[in-house]
């Protein structure tokens, strides 16, 4: 199901999920036992527990907001803003965002909650105790005090733990380990975010229906934060491994023939596997020609007498287009260049334009996944 998107503004398009409206809901159910219990109307409390629940998305608008707007200042292309069942999330790119960048992006969206709890305490100022304006800016305050807090607690994929990887990343001079580092304290956190309502059950000697709801919720979250701290789990090993990525060091050797040549120029005891036949006629945009690879099996059952006649095509089987990659090219900047130009093959060009070998696309995806 597609999610409705609303322009605001300046803002990148803000992308609402149905699961919004049982956030709100959630909310609603979890605040009305409290409220109900102040001496509030029952009808007010509705109002107010919906009121709080809403106000809460707006919050979580805000915190998102922050972190777009930042990211914008820093060169960062945002693509949207998504609200969701979890929350939010700011969905951006950026090549070369520096440190300080990515630590203030990741400490915006916690400030913007904690300028929001103070204005809400301010307002509570102006309010007459005990009123529902009072109410209302009371819980938002504390509220939007606790989503700071929980979001600056130092693990993925919460924003302090975003902040802390930047820092440890930078004093370890290892991106990956401080990922490592960071995901982990992740894990542990979604496992205390269980063990605490579990903890105050056990300590009443019993869980009554909003113990049992906060447990529900509770497991919920500590979900969603254990499968965010092992997608950066994993996005530390993949980075890892792209990284290690040379160019120069992937090219496998090759002897390059033209696509006209016959059997007959081939060595019958050459290593035909290593043989590669381009056809640089058949350039395209980003490519040097169409490359084939002999068929060894094939050009063995051709008989001595027929080599001279016999095209290399006719025991070849079509690669397809094929690119060019310099040698020199590592890591994240050899696979930026293949995804510019996508190619099941690279010839890997030395600086002085000879070929020093060729990488097969799907070679570099195995490496890629860990095979």
């Amino acid at each position: 199901m597609t999610s409705p998107t609303v322009r605001l503004g300046p803002l990148p398009p803000v992308r609402v999920s149905p699961g919004t409206l049982l956030t709100v809901l959630l909310f609603a159910v979890i605040m009305y036992p409290s409220l109900s219990r102040g001496g509030i109307a029952p009808t007010t409390a509705v109002l107010l527990a919906i009121g709080i629940g809403l106000f809460m998305i707006v919050s979580v608008l805000v915190h998102e907001a922050a972190h777009a707007l930042v990211a914008r200042a820093f060169g960062a292309s945002v693509d949207h803003i998504a609200l969701t069942l979890w929350g939010g999330h700011t969905q951006y790119r950026s090549r070369q965002m520096p440190a300080l960048g990515s630590l203030l992006v990741s400490l915006s969206g916690p400030a913007a909650n904690l300028l929001l709890a103070g204005l809400c305490f301010a307002a509570v100022q102006q309010a007459d105790p005990g009123s529902s304006p009072d109410v209302f800016f009371s819980v938002s305050s504390w509220l939007n005090l606790v989503l700071a807090v929980f979001n600056l607690l130092p693990g993925l994929p919460m924003d302090g733990g975003r902040a802390l990887e930047t820092l440890l990343g930078a004093v370890l001079r290892s991106p990956e380990l401080g990922t490592r580092i960071t995901a982990w304290l992740g894990r542990g956190i979604a496992v205390a975010v269980v063990a605490y309502p579990l903890w105050r059950i056990v300590r009443a000697g019993g869980a009554g229906g909003f113990s049992l709801l906060t447990l529900v919720w509770a497991l919920l979250i500590a979900g969603m934060l254990w499968q965010g701290a092992t997608q950066a789990l994993t996005g530390a090993a993949l980075q890892g491994r792209i990284r290690s990525l040379d160019a120069a060091s992937l090219a496998t050797p090759v002897r390059i023939i033209p696509h006209q040549a016959s059997l007959s120029d081939l060595d019958p005891s050459a290593d035909l596997s290593s043989v590669l036949i381009l056809d640089r006629t058949a350039t395209g945009p980003g490519t040097v020609g169409r490359a084939s690879r002999i068929d060894p099996a094939a050009a063995a059952a051709v008989p001595l007498a027929q080599r001279a006649a016999t095209p290399v095509l006719a025991v070849a089987g079509a690669i397809g287009e094929i690119g060019a990659l310099p040698a020199t090219l590592r890591g994240d900047d050899l696979i930026g260049a293949m995804l510019a130009h996508p190619a099941p093959a690279y010839l890997v060009l030395a600086e002085d334009g000879t070929a020093r070998g060729v990488i097969l696309s799907a070679d570099v995806n195995a490496l890629l996944r860990g095979r």
